[in-house]
């Protein structure tokens, strides 16, 4: 397993456009008595949709706490660099297993300790347009500045195997330290990982490596997946609204570098099919109940891949361009919405996400397994909101910009198999024309 990241930064909810108006001042106007009792009804987890030829923009900034946890297959909460804290032994360098019988067990160089932490800090660009009064498209990306800081060393106090300080002139690279070796440095180990390791320093190989960039911190920017969606409100009468929704997520965003163990990847670098349905329940005039179903599609693809011996052992030199079927996403936002009054507004979300097991295959005999095992992943966030709206004031003349300005906060409180346990903060804004 991979040390877990933050994919797919923008949950539902924190970018959707989140509030949309009416083009023209005079048709803003009649929009905005639809709005005023809740500044934030226009969320893209509601079944509301944008009136004809009405446009809207919405920018939204997300400032992560540093994420150093995740969600295990347990459930429980493991350091995101659990898979690479081991007994750096022969059945992860193979180049130790002659020493096996030498040394009356297993040949180890030591173990590794390895800690990570993960800087986020996204900006979100929505757009919006109503085709009809009943159908709306949105487009949506965001832009990731991100950081993976590792700090990893070698505790040699448990090697039975090191360096010769002979080689070449007697005996082989490594030898048991009972016999006089010496043990292997974090930069060595560094360097077994990725171009080999030169034990006498002549300036040649003498242990082939594993290929991998170095083994250290990571720094990345770059945009995300682009997402397309159209919507459309078929029932609207009495205390229910209902839509439905379908679009795509174009698998645009940075994909994970094989050849690089703590690189941050954006997307997985295929696209899905999106399917939607909404329904909202107003309570009162105060409150709105809604709810929201999705399904994410993933479309199988082909990806150049490391395919691990064991889903835990994050190395291995097994390289191949696999197929994959990703598994599918199922997804329920519950949600309610209070409007204290035209001005100010606050919400609380709920959303469980369920994703099913990978599918991956190929033609070189590899453990393909170990790319599926413990990809079933969930996922329960919780979000809160509190909002400012000008639509009002717009509408009597006393603000000359309509907008709506929202401060959230969200927290993944559960999960499972490599999620990331993270949480933010979200400043929102939508502008309406």
């Amino acid at each position: 397993m991979r040390i877990a990241q933050e994919k797919n930064s923008f949950d539902p909810g924190t970018l959707g456009c989140s509030s949309r108006l009416f083009g023209g001042r005079a048709a803003t106007a009649t929009g905005i008595v639809l709005l005023c009792c809740f500044p934030s009804a226009w969320a893209d987890n509601t079944a509301r949709v944008l009136p004809k030829g009405v446009s809207a923009f919405t920018a939204a900034y997300l400032q992560y706490k540093d994420i150093t946890e995740r969600y295990g297959a347990s459930g429980k909460k493991e350091s995101r660099a659990v898979d690479y804290n081991a007994d750096l032994n022969s059945s992860i360098f193979p180049a130790l297993a002659p020493l096996d019988p030498l040394v009356g067990g297993t040949a180890t160089i030591g173990n590794s300790v390895v800690d990570s932490s993960l800087e986020y800090r996204v900006l979100g660009i929505g757009y919006s347009y109503g085709i009809t009064d009943k159908l709306m498209f949105r487009i949506r990306v965001h832009y990731i500045d991100s950081k993976n800081n590792v700090d990893g060393a070698v505790d040699s106090s448990s090697a039975n195997v090191g360096k010769n300080p002979a080689f070449p002139a007697a005996g082989p690279p490594l030898i048991p330290t009972a016999a006089g070796g010496v043990p292997l440095t974090t930069d060595d180990v560094r360097d077994l990982l990725s171009q080999g390791l030169d034990v006498d320093g002549n300036g040649t190989v003498d242990i082939p490596g594993f290929g991998y960039e170095p083994f250290g911190s990571v720094s990345q920017s770059g945009f995300g997946d682009i997402e397309l969606l159209f919507k459309y409100k078929f029932h609207d009468r009495g205390k229910w609204r209902l839509a439905a929704g379908g679009g795509a997520r174009l698998g645009t965003g940075v994909t994970d570098d094989p050849d690089n163990l703590m690189d941050i990847p954006f997307g997985d670098g295929q696209s899905d099919v999106l399917f939607r349905f909404y329904a909202d329940y107003r309570l009162s005039q105060k409150w709105l109940l809604n709810g929201v179903f999705g399904y994410d599609w993933q479309l199988p693809d082909r990806e150049t891949l490391r395919v691990l011996d064991d889903v835990n052992q994050p190395v291995t030199s097994n390289r191949e361009r696999v197929d994959r079927d990703l598994g599918n996403v199922v997804e329920l936002l519950l949600m309610a919405r209070y409007a204290f009054n035209p001005q100010w507004g606050t919400s609380v979300t709920f959303r469980f996400t369920r994703k099913q097991k990978d599918d991956v295959d190929g033609k070189l005999g590899f453990n393909y397994t170990s790319l599926e095992d413990e990809t079933d992943r969930e996922s329960d966030i919780v979000y809160l909101r509190l909002e400012y709206s000008t639509i009002e004031k717009y509408k009597n003349k006393q603000s000359r910009l309509p907008l709506i300005t929202t401060l959230g906060y969200r927290n993944r409180y559960a999960g499972k198999n490599n999620e990331p346990a993270s949480e933010f903060v979200w400043l929102q804004m939508d502008f309406f024309f």
